[in-house]
């Protein structure tokens, strides 16, 4: 009898960590690893090196899937040039005095929001409620701007997509959950770790003045840090906290995309789709290493691209998360990522 049971025991364990996501959780332990010995350094990596790959490979993908979008208001198409007109103007704004990616990005997302809500009448309430917003509550224009194609892309719908795959999973018990509460976990305690970290190079420091420098120290300003732009810039403990979580999140967000062989199936790409990601994946590197400045607003261009053509996706997604969270069965699952590039 006893036998038995630790028969049972011992092979529901092993079915487990068969079923386990083994992928993430390394993917999960090496971004924390890395962006708590160098958070700077692996964060511009991440983005520099890393995230076009990961651009150019998502929006093929999503160019099969037609974008997600078949059940929006427009046609999946239109959207596209909708999307490519509005990471134009993102960019073009950088010349002007005031910001207004606001007013550039949210029309895109509330019509993204269409193959969830199709009720006209609803999406223009929405809207006349994010208008009101947007001149009562300041961060709001904030969040929808800056902080929505960056931290919410990369580790919020990160998250919510590992929370759609445990909840497909039929088995695998509590160990399904184990990977999305590390996304929750591992950056809590990123936060909180007391490092001491060697001066960053003028390179590296070149690469963050022209890229994200704004939003990381206005982040850091919230937490009553001034960011300083020198040599000195990991030796304030709120700097590099924000930069560990970023460099954690962006470079986790990269790996988990590449972990999915067995759904993305990157045998199945054609020659053609990869020698056209191959040589727009070097002419960007190459750009970069040219001119720093020149180099991060073409990647800048092709990642706000990836997170406007993802905007159907992650709506499609959190619908399925929530609607199973009330326990909706008749819910839409999100497809799975079986098509070929």
């Amino acid at each position: 009898m006893i036998s038995r049971v630790c028969r049972q025991i011992g092979g529901g364990l092993m079915q487990g960590l068969r079923r386990f996501d083994w992928g993430d959780f390394t993917a999960l332990l090496v971004s924390a690893v890395a962006a708590a010995l160098a958070p700077l350094q692996v964060f511009l990596f991440a983005y520099v090196f890393l995230g076009p790959i990961h651009y150019l490979t998502e929006m093929a993908w999503l160019r099969k899937k037609e974008f997600y979008f078949r059940e929006g208001l427009v046609s999946p198409r239109i959207y596209l040039i909708l999307a490519v007109a509005t990471a134009s103007l993102v960019l073009l704004q950088l010349g002007v005095h005031r910001d207004i990616s606001f007013w550039i990005i949210a029309p895109l997302l509330l019509l993204s929001l269409s193959v969830w809500l199709r009720n006209r009448y609803v999406l223009a309430a929405v809207m006349l409620a994010g208008l009101a917003a947007a001149f009562v509550v300041k961060p709001w224009v904030y969040f929808v701007a800056v902080i929505t194609p960056t931290l919410v892309h990369v580790f919020f719908f990160t998250w919510i997509f590992m929370i759609s795959g445990a909840l497909r999973k039929q088995t695998a018990g509590y160990a399904k959950w184990v990977n999305p509460a590390l996304v929750v976990l591992l950056p809590l305690a990123l936060l909180g770790l007391n490092m001491h970290y060697a001066q960053p190079g003028s390179f590296w420091l070149r690469s963050e003045a022209v890229s994200f420098a704004g939003l990381h120290g206005n982040l850091s300003k919230h937490m009553h840090h001034t960011m300083q732009m020198n040599e000195t810039l990991l030796g304030d403990r709120a700097v590099a906290a924000v930069l560990r979580v970023f460099a954690f999140a962006y470079l986790f967000h990269y790996l988990n995309w590449f972990a999915k062989t067995e759904l993305l199936q990157w045998h199945k790409i054609s020659a053609r789709t990869w020698t056209t990601i191959g040589c727009l994946y070097a002419a960007a590197i190459g750009i970069y290493m040219w001119n720093v400045r020149v180099g991060f607003i073409v990647v800048n261009f092709m990642g706000m691209m990836h997170v406007l053509l993802e905007f159907p996706l992650n709506w499609h997604t959190l619908r399925f998360v929530t609607g199973r969270m009330r326990g909706v069965r008749g819910e839409t699952k999100p497809a799975r990522v079986e098509a070929t590039v």
